[in-house]
């Protein structure tokens, strides 16, 4: 019996011995393994820029917090945190703080904002006038940053409408005024008068010509050579070639409510007439109450036409008309 126990002793202690020699062998293996070098990848440095006029960076993420610097529009500040509505950066000078985010732009929005720029200032401009000063945004609606401002009697191209705001041509970009604050002259496009006695019925371009008579409190926007959209279609008919004619035209209806409160004025209209002499994206661009805006449009939207053509071919181009509501 002593003798077992004794062996079962010496067996245990040259187990304990092994592993001993096996966990100080791989432990002299990882310490004189020669470690491979490892490059941290570079931390991306990301920026915005300023799109307001002036902009506070503020010690804490909060309104009514301490000014540390300010900031102004187009100026890059390096984003240091990002939590949401606020975001702590830092400007060139080094000084860091906290801005809202609202006022700010990455890289890439910015990228995809003056990319849309570019594709509304293709398409053809008209002529307005500001008629009360008038503060400018970055978009369509109040609650995006204040870019700019015009005082009253200011002549801008207005470019389109986006709901309850016109995009124009501010200081070769663009940007958003309210539709009141904009009266949209027509000048240079052509001129349909629709009086209280008109009646809703087809007529030719032959028996009613549409007039051109640029308004004269404005002058009409001019264009360089007109090129093509990607989709084909003109901002305006290039040199040489044939304007759009009408064909077939519905005399928009007077509708009653508007006869009743005694309002008139101009409505502009704008769509594109297509190879095949049809009209389609038919828009209000200059809108008036009481449906005459969109009498206005559901006639413009059946006439007919003589395409456009440029070299021979028709092509697809933008038109304009004015629709002149005349109280009889």
């Amino acid at each position: 019996m002593a003798a077992d126990a004794h062996t079962r002793h010496n067996r245990g202690l040259l187990v304990v011995i092994l592993l001993g020699v096996i966990f100080f062998a791989l432990l002299a293996a990882i310490i004189l393994t020669p470690r491979r070098a490892t490059t941290a990848p570079a931390a991306t440095i990301e920026t915005f820029t300023v799109l307001p006029l002036r902009i506070r960076i503020r010690t804490e993420p909060n309104a009514k917090a301490p000014v540390v610097a300010t900031a102004s529009s187009g100026e890059k500040l390096t984003l240091i945190e990002d939590r949401g509505a606020w975001v702590r950066v830092q400007n060139e000078d080094g000084l860091t703080g906290w801005a809202e985010r609202s006022s700010l732009e990455r890289t890439k929005e910015r990228e995809a904002r003056l990319a849309r720029y570019a594709a509304i200032r293709k398409l053809p401009p008209l002529a307005g006038i500001i008629a009360e000063r008038t503060q400018l945004y970055a978009g369509p609606g109040i609650f995006y940053p204040v870019i700019g401002e015009l005082p009253a009697a200011s002549q801008v191209h207005i470019f389109t409408r986006d709901h309850d705001f016109y995009a124009i041509d501010y200081q070769n970009q663009v940007a958003y005024a309210d539709i009141d604050a904009v009266d949209v002259t027509g000048a240079g496009t052509r001129q349909l008068d629709v009086a209280t006695t008109s009646s809703p019925a087809t007529s030719t371009a032959a028996t009613e010509t549409a007039r051109e008579e640029p308004p004269p409190q404005a002058t009409a926007p001019t264009s360089p050579e007109p090129t093509p959209e990607p989709a084909g279609v003109y901002a305006a008919v290039p040199a040489g070639g044939t304007q759009p004619e009408e064909t077939d035209r519905v005399i928009p209806r007077y509708p009653a409510l508007a006869r009743r409160a005694n309002v008139a004025g101009a409505v502009v209209i704008r769509g594109i007439v297509r190879k095949d002499g049809t009209i389609d994206n038919v828009e209000i661009i200059k809108d008036l109450p009481y449906g005459l805006g969109e009498a206005a449009r559901e006639a413009v939207e059946q006439w007919k036409f003589r395409p456009a053509t440029y070299r021979g071919e028709p092509i697809d181009v933008y038109y304009t008309v004015t629709v002149n509501f005349k109280l009889q």
